[in-house]
């Protein structure tokens, strides 16, 4: 509300009075501003009695209500819209920081994660460029010390094992052993031992080297191999009754098919064809007889043949798949002659193969 002149008398008069007390004429919501001085005029008059400018005549304007102002002033809904702009700004820029703190976190979250991770995957490694890589990687990381010290042994263990490799020894892997107590490689130290053990007992090629490996090895990669090495060698074993029928077997072929030249003999000695006699394939018993005749020169008027005393003998796999004997031994021939009182002799060497059966299935005589 503001105190005006009245625009007919000039009176002193209210903006909000409904007519003038001077003059009686209507003032609420009649009046107007002259758009040259801003005073207040009527909507009905054409010039300003102020500053006298002309003025367009107006439509008469609906009554305001009582408490309307007539001055202007800016809506009400410009007003809260204005004022509401202000916390709605202010909510998104604190719901984009605390998103951003929430990603952020979350991030280092799954950095830590992922740190830990990666450490926990090294306790199963050995080559320190794994190691080397986690420092790069996590350089502020609360685990750098340990890991760089676990590098700097694990590249000094490396060379040492490069070095093993190049002369693996029973006493190379020992060393490395006492000088790396805990490696990862003492698996790997233990499984060549194993290898280099067994190599050796294989060499050996006895029942007891066998047997010394298998207490030595007792969960060792070639355990279900000693173990049937060791059968076989339990099986191949020769006994004495053995050994003493094979020697009989060799003199009597000797003193009757050989010395004798007894056909009949032969052929009681040998299958119906041996495997190979002196170098002749699918030898006969006639073959064997002509063999001897070799022997019976004109001035010989006798031989006589002594098995030596040293005979080796193993099982061996026949070719028809049975097991038969094979047989090593020293042959000494002694010739007797017409034209001489003294005897001469020979030595040889006779490889055989003997079946369960006394048959002689393959001979050599060198």
């Amino acid at each position: 509300m503001s105190i005006i002149k009245c625009p007919e008398c000039r009176g002193q008069v209210s903006t909000m009075a409904g007519t003038c007390p001077h003059c009686g004429t209507r003032i609420s919501g009649q009046l107007r501003h002259c758009p040259s001085c801003g005073s207040y005029c009527l909507q009905s008059q054409d010039q300003c009695p102020e500053c006298h400018a002309e003025l367009k005549a107006e439509e008469p304007a609906a009554e305001p209500s009582a408490t309307t102002p007539s001055t202007p002033s800016p809506s009400p809904s410009t007003k809260k819209k204005k004022r509401s702009k202000a916390p709605l700004w202010i909510g998104m820029a604190l719901a984009f920081i605390a998103l951003a703190c929430a990603a952020y976190y979350y991030y280092q979250w799954q950095m830590q994660q992922k740190e830990q991770a990666d450490y926990e995957r090294l306790s199963g490694l050995t080559n320190p460029e794994f190691f080397q890589q986690f420092l790069l990687d996590y350089p502020n990381s609360i685990h750098y010390e340990e890991i760089y010290n676990r590098m700097q042994a694990l590249q000094t263990e490396a060379k040492d094992w490069e070095l093993l490799q190049k002369a693996i020894s029973r006493k190379g892997i020992s060393q490395f052993l006492q000088k790396h107590p805990g490696s990862l490689r003492q698996r790997a130290c233990e499984d060549l031992l194993d290898s280099i053990d067994w190599h050796e007992a294989l060499a050996i090629g006895n029942e007891e080297a066998v047997t010394d490996y298998l207490a030595r090895h007792p969960e060792g990669r070639y355990v279900s191999d000693a173990a049937q090495k060791k059968n076989t060698l339990l099986l191949s074993k020769v006994t004495p009754e053995e050994k003493a029928m094979l020697r009989g077997t060799l003199e009597a072929f000797f003193s009757k098919a050989i010395a004798a030249g007894d056909l009949e003999a032969a052929k009681a000695a040998i299958p119906d064809t041996m495997i190979s006699f002196c170098g002749k394939p699918n030898a006969v018993a006639e073959d064997i007889i002509e063999f001897a005749k070799t022997k019976m020169e004109k001035d010989v008027i006798g031989l006589h043949y002594s098995i030596g005393q040293q005979l080796s003998v193993h099982k061996e796999t026949m070719p028809d798949g049975n097991t038969g004997f094979a047989v090593e031994a020293g042959l000494e021939e002694t010739i007797s002659r017409s034209d001489t009182g003294l005897p001469s002799s020979r030595r040889f060497h006779v490889n055989a193969l003997v079946s369960q059966e006394q048959k002689i299935v393959k001979m050599s005589i060198r």
